[in-house]
């Protein structure tokens, strides 16, 4: 009997273990102090992930892009181009 009780019991408690969610973050009641909160699980809770997942550092760019330098003008040499004569 107390067995049957003991499963009873075991049984109707709600398991511990935090399901996954979106960009493996986890469903909980209450977000821990490193983490944000932007969606909802399945069961209603939210899905905590991490911030430094959710910030993107801004990034510098060391050298000269083609489509960030201005066009070089374009005057016609006097003369002939292709160095013929005549």
């Amino acid at each position: 009997m107390k067995l049957l009780l003991f499963l009873l019991i075991l049984l109707a408690m709600e398991p511990v273990v935090s399901a996954e969610c979106w960009m493996n973050g986890h469903c909980r009641l209450v977000c821990k102090s490193d983490e944000d909160s932007l969606i909802r699980c399945s069961n209603r809770k939210r899905c905590c992930v991490l911030s430094r997942y959710l910030t993107v550092q801004p990034m510098t760019v060391e050298r000269i892009q083609p489509w960030t330098v201005p066009p070089m003008s374009k005057i016609k040499p006097k003369g002939n181009i292709n160095g013929y004569r005549g």
